[in-house]
């Protein structure tokens, strides 16, 4: 019989590939076995890292500053942290100098300024604002009754009975109370004002650092007499170094604070590009104890976005009259330089120097130069050029204060 010439044509019929094979149970164990091996890793690393019970030992250097500094006892609380600094045989010759640091910077970080600035004859001093550095976190406010949350727990019918026993209507949402916040400016300021008269140190001359500026405003315009300059170094009201809104996210926040590498990453990013190992390990610690985390992010929160720099100079004749100097880096970025222009063009007959470190100037070193003996510089020609004053202030805090004990390690003389 013949060939069909088509069929010929088109070449010898191909077989149909073969059906494919179904994926088998021992094919897909491997995956299984590593999805699980994973999954129970994590289920086992995730507690110790996000624990919020777990405490480890202080660092050798946060150690050290805590033995040097003391926490004050006042009342009306918050305790504060405060350390100082004196210069060797009381040879001071002008009145203190006071320093607030910015959001969580700490009196750690300016415990080489503190020290330089007693070297040159000034007794200095560093106070934690309340929930900062080593002052402890001040207590939650009490919650809100929620109306509906009572009725799910207790039972409509509980209402009537209510009704019926008391005349009165249960479940009551009460009228919403003054907002209270340790953290705001104004209560941040007058714990300060406070630690102040403990320390016994009125009048000073005032240093406010990054964030701090609001409080420092208000310690200023609360307490007139008792601060006889102010410079501000790096100072803003709306843009602190320190991104605290990390610290409020889910699972982020607490591995910031555990993970070394992400912390001194977050740190080199927005507040000092020279930060060794030891320095960074102790400001995480710094932020790891019980409730320091939620305080640092609850300080950020309060911050008063809505502080005119102009309008507090203009408040009153004592503020106008107030000598004034800013430092500011010149170096961290464009921006940062143009916002420091708008703060020296907010302050008419202010000082403005330029510094060469980071926004926290007090922990950077530039080409093996410490920037605390740079910035203690400036500060101590600009107070050795202002008159020193005898005065018999005394503050409206000190009867609130003065009896208070406090917990404290003597104040340490300069090395």
């Amino acid at each position: 019989m013949a060939a069909d010439p088509a069929a010929a044509a088109l070449g010898p019929e191909r077989e149909p590939p073969p059906p494919p094979r179904p994926l088998s149970i021992v094919s897909a164990l491997p995956f299984w076995f590593y999805l699980t091996a994973a999954v129970s890793l994590l289920a086992l690393l995730l507690p110790h890292l996000l624990s919020p019970h777990a405490s480890p030992p202080l660092p050798p250097l946060l150690r050290r500053h805590l033995s040097d500094g003391r926490l004050l006892k006042l009342h009306p609380g918050p305790d504060l942290f405060a350390l100082t600094s004196r210069p060797a045989a009381n040879s001071a010759h002008h009145h203190p100098v006071l320093v607030l640091p910015g959001l969580a910077a700490g009196s750690f970080s300016f415990r080489r300024l503190l020290s330089s600035l007693s070297s040159r004859g000034l007794v200095a001093a560093a106070i934690d604002l309340p929930g900062q550095g080593l002052s402890p976190p001040p207590p939650a406010p009490p919650p809100r009754t929620n109306p509906l949350r009572e009725i799910m727990d207790r039972g409509i019918f509980h209402a009537f009975e209510h009704l019926v026993e008391t005349g009165e209507v249960p479940f009551q949402e009460g009228a919403p109370e003054a907002s209270h916040s340790f953290y705001a400016a104004a209560e941040a300021a007058a714990a300060a004002g406070r630690a102040v008269d403990a320390l016994g140190l009125a009048p000073v001359h005032l240093v406010i650092h990054d964030s701090a500026l609001a409080a420092g405003a208000a310690l200023v315009s609360a307490n007139p007499a008792a601060v006889l300059s102010v410079t501000l170094i790096d100072t803003t009201a709306t843009l602190p170094a320190f991104p605290s809104a990390v610290l409020g996210v889910p699972v982020l926040g607490r591995l910031v604070l555990w993970v070394p590498a992400l912390f001194k990453g977050l740190m080199r990013l927005c507040c000092v590009r020279g930060m060794d190992a030891q320095e960074a390990d102790a400001h995480r610690a710094a932020m790891r104890g019980e409730g320091r985390r939620d305080a640092v992010f609850e300080a950020g929160k309060a911050m008063n976005q809505s502080f005119d720099l102009r309008e507090w100079r203009s408040s009153s004749e004592r503020v106008k009259r107030l000598p004034m100097m800013v430092i500011w880096s010149g170096s961290w970025s464009d921006k940062w330089i143009d916002q420091g222009k708008k703060v020296s063009a907010a302050l008419p007959g202010t000082k403005f120097a330029y510094h060469y470190g980071s926004r926290w100037p007090q922990v950077s070193l530039i080409v093996s130069t410490w920037m605390p003996e740079e910035i203690s510089k400036l500060i101590s020609e600009f107070v050795a050029l202002l008159p020193t004053i005898a005065t018999g202030y005394r503050s409206h805090n000190i009867d609130q204060s003065s009896g208070e004990s406090t917990e404290a390690h003597s104040d340490h003389p300069a090395s």
